[in-house]
């Protein structure tokens, strides 16, 4: 797409992997070779600089574990979000020539609310199509960051403190966590999308700079 000459990179796993971590030293290291990086996370942020006004309240609805709703329901949420941020943020961005970083795509849905929630992988697609273009859909490079070990993504999302309302997602049981992980080793090995451990082959957790230089490496940046 030559009217979007930027490059636009997605960072996806579960809960707790650390994606908005390796987004940001990504960037840092992007920004000190002389690109303009714009960081964006999904389906919104705390940081405005990362999201818009309109996906902060879409976020904070989607977010919200108090407001029960089927998994179709969600999908438009997200979709919404994913329109605002398309138009907002990552389409500008990409026009400039800047590298676009986004903790989060439409991945996510493939996985929570497909395999997790029981929504058509057909009507995610559709949707996602409908709302954001080819070149969101074709990001120029993935990676998935994995927590092989339940109990440390655990003691990550608890190390975050008490939250005031119960996430949607990250409150869920462990079956619902266990079909999303599945569902994006799935994924990764059927779209040929880097899969990254976060834990090492002796069971240590890798440091974040440790996950930063696979990614470098993965992605040739």
């Amino acid at each position: 797409m030559s009217e979007l000459p930027g490059t636009y990179g997605a960072f996806e796993g579960n809960d707790g992997t650390g994606k908005s971590t390796q987004v940001r030293l990504l960037g840092e290291y992007l920004s000190e070779l002389g690109h303009e990086v714009v960081i964006i996370e999904e389906p919104g942020s705390d940081d405005p600089d990362k999201s818009t006004p309109v996906a902060n309240e879409l976020r904070r609805i989607i977010k919200d574990g108090r407001l029960e709703r089927a998994g179709e329901i969600n999908l438009a949420l997200f979709s919404a979000a994913r329109r605002e941020l398309w138009q907002q943020k990552i389409a500008p961005g990409l026009s400039r020539g800047a590298y676009v970083l986004a903790a989060r795509n439409y991945i996510s849905t493939l996985a929570y609310q497909g395999d997790g929630e029981g929504v058509s992988a057909d009507d995610i697609l559709r949707m996602t199509a409908l709302f954001t273009h080819p070149r969101y859909m074709s990001p120029d490079y993935m990676a998935i960051l994995d927590l092989s070990s339940e109990t440390e993504r655990a003691k990550r999302i608890a190390g975050r403190g008490e939250l005031e309302v119960a996430d949607t997602f990250e409150s869920r049981d462990g079956a619902f966590q266990q079909r999303v992980n599945a569902a994006y080793h799935r994924i990764a090995l059927e779209r040929n999308i880097p899969l990254i451990d976060c834990i090492d082959p002796a069971g240590h957790r890798k440091t974040p700079d440790e996950i930063q230089a696979e990614i470098r490496q993965l992605l040739g940046v």
